[in-house]
Parts: C-alpha cells; structure tokens; sequence
C-alpha cells in the first residue's frame, strides 16, 4: 500500500491509501476513451507508460550522501522518484494530480502546488525536472524556486532541467516517434520572447495534445532567477547543459 499526502491549506497532512491490484500501473483512461489529463495538460496515461529515468536517477545518487533525502518536485508517475527510492533514498514526490501520484511505491506522494508548498522540512536534494523552469510565467517560475531554495539544506544541492538554450527561439514544426510513440510540434507562435506551441502525442491508439507556453532559460536568465531566491548556478550536469547544479547562496 503506498501513501500519498493531500497538502495545501485545506487537507493538510492527512494520509490516504493508494491501493493496486497489479504490480504495473494501468493507463487512466475515461469511459468514453478519452485520456485523462493532469491540471498542467498532461495526459496521464503517456506517463504511466513511459520508462523510468534510470540514468538521470543514477547521476543524482552519485552526488547524495548515502541514505539522502529528496524532494522531487513535479514528479508526475514517479520515473525518477522511484529508481532514487529503491537506490536507497527516501523521496517525496510532490505533484498536483492525483492520477499521477497512485503510480508511487517507493516514494511518499503529496498532492500540493509547488508555487506554494510549505512541507516543514529540509531535504539534501531538491528536483525541479520537467522543464518547469522554463515557463513563460516569470512569476511563477520564481515562485516554485523559492519553493526549492525553501526546502533544501545549507549543504544540499538542487538539480533543474531545461531545455537546451535557444530551444524556444529556434525549434521548428516537427514529428519524432520513440518507443512506440509518436509526438508531433505543431501550431509554433512567438511573441515577446515567448513560445507557444502544441504537443500532440499518439499512443495505444490514443491522441492528446497539450497546449503550451516558454521561455528560453540560458545561462543569464537561470542565473539571474536563482540568486531572486536565494541560489546560485554551480554547473551543467550533462553536455547538452540541459541538467543543472545549483546550491544555496546564503542562509535562510
């Protein structure tokens, strides 16, 4: 039985089962085929089939202490929560769609905001993955680093994901299939420094489209956004500089 806890300031604190009647996660789909959806546009049922983030799991582990706590902020089905649970960290995924946090084992759900969650504790990482940093809403990308800076420790380090520098102002209409599904970028506007396109995702006979709007965050705008709250850029994680190191600036 796995827990998932409703946050915010109407339940919060209480624990409720998620019960399972197999080992693998079933596809939420309505009755009338329709593919449930999550309050930000994603389809439910993509993400419970899509793989787990075994190597970006195994890059954040390598830089834990043993046994280091994490909060995974947007977690969704868990991809990256649970293979960091079962290296031995206790993980928290936080996320504001219900459907999306029955999928945790491993780690301990709650369904909260991040813009505005106060869990009362410090962990050694913190996980902004998802490309959630790159949302064209300033105030609210500024809001859920706070929420980071709020819950990491004076010596922790927190990880955020974004896509590769220049991607909102270059990306064109395109269709890529991996692993028997196919997405398609479509409907591409640009204005004052914003992208805002649609995704189509064609699966298990299924089609959902998530409308969408971003920035680009290069390195001078993360910069800027991380010392507004309280951190500061230590390094890209990978080559394409779409995983980034932070840790904290000062105290809080």
């Amino acid at each position: 039985m796995d827990r998932v806890v409703v946050g915010g300031d109407k339940h919060p604190g209480r624990l409720h089962p998620v019960s399972h009647k197999t080992n693998l996660p079933v596809a939420v789909v309505g009755d009338d085929g329709t593919v449930d959806i999550a309050p930000d546009g994603s389809p439910v049922a993509l993400y419970l089939r899509l793989p787990e983030r075994a190597a970006e799991a195994a890059l954040v582990h390598d830089l834990l202490p043993a046994g280091g706590t994490v909060l995974d902020l947007g977690c969704g089905t868990g991809r990256l929560a649970e293979p960091l649970a079962r290296l031995g960290h206790p993980v928290t995924g936080v996320d504001n769609c219900p459907q999306m946090l029955a999928a945790l084992r491993d780690a301990v759900g709650v369904c909260a905001e991040i813009s505005t969650l106060q869990l009362g504790s410090r962990f050694d990482a913190v996980l902004l993955m998802s490309y959630l940093v790159d949302d064209a809403d300033t105030a609210l990308v500024r809001a859920m680093l706070g929420t980071v800076r709020r819950h990491l420790r004076a010596d922790g380090f927190a990880v955020l994901e974004r896509q590769p520098p220049g991607w909102a102002a270059t990306c064109v209409p395109s269709t890529r299939e991996a692993e028997g599904i196919r997405y398609t970028l479509t409907d591409l506007d640009r204005a004052d420094g914003v992208l805002t396109a649609t995704i189509r995702y064609e699966f298990d006979g299924l089609t959902a489209e998530q409308r969408f709007s971003v920035r680009d965050t290069d390195d001078d705008r993360l910069a800027e956004l991380a010392a507004a709250a309280g951190l500061r850029v230590e390094a890209p994680l990978n080559a394409e500089a779409t995983l980034v190191l932070l840790r904290t600036a000062s105290p809080a």
